[in-house]
């Protein structure tokens, strides 16, 4: 995956048939591409690529620490709030079968409880560092409505397909129909976390 988007400027030059050694468009194609990719994340509200971040967590009232403020991929390290750190045979992630994962339940057979921290402070005493985002890369339908949404705005640029009504996202940003292509903004809905 490219580290600014969901897709490439060599496949937006595909695109839009532009001669790989034409690249006087590629800083805006570049610019546009992370733009669009910030708009997919901030209607989402989630990322299609794999980060690796450190959360702090409540200590639950029971088996099970909910994850509602990220989508988790993989757990790398579960530390529990008296400092001991949690094997992976000590719990299982849910939902089993698909990613991502959503809830850590503690095995009965573990005889583990989630613990306050050694200041007996309930607050922030799980730390979780893991692999974050919905997935490793993103899906094909989320590269293609970056894409799509990357064609309209060089399009745009040069005058064409500039009518209809603007709108404004949750997000804040913006948009007329053809800043943003309805199927781009069908894919992104589908995606969007209701968490």
């Amino acid at each position: 995956m490219p580290t600014n988007g969901y897709t490439s400027v060599a496949k937006i030059h595909s695109l839009l048939r532009i001669s790989s050694t034409d690249v006087l468009d590629d800083g805006f194609i570049d610019d546009f591409i992370t733009q669009s990719r910030r708009i997919i994340d901030g209607e989402t509200r989630r990322t299609f690529y794999a980060r690796t971040e450190t959360h702090y967590y409540n200590k639950p009232h029971g088996a099970s620490l909910m994850i509602y403020d990220d989508d988790l991929l993989t757990v790398t390290t579960l530390t529990n709030g008296n400092g001991v750190v949690i094997t992976s045979g000590q719990y299982k992630l849910f939902p089993l079968n698909v990613s991502p994962k959503w809830e850590i339940k503690l095995l009965g057979s573990s005889g583990i409880t989630w613990e306050s921290s050694t200041a007996d402070d309930d607050e922030a005493a799980i730390t979780l560092v893991g692999t974050w985002g919905f997935a490793a890369t993103a899906p094909a339908d989320i590269e293609a409505a970056c894409q799509d949404i990357v064609v309209a705005a060089y399009h745009k640029r040069f005058g064409e397909n500039t009518t209809g009504i603007a709108t404004v996202t949750a997000a804040g940003v913006v948009l007329t129909p053809k800043d943003f292509p309805e199927s781009a903004w069908k894919t992104i809905k589908r995606y969007e976390r209701l968490i």
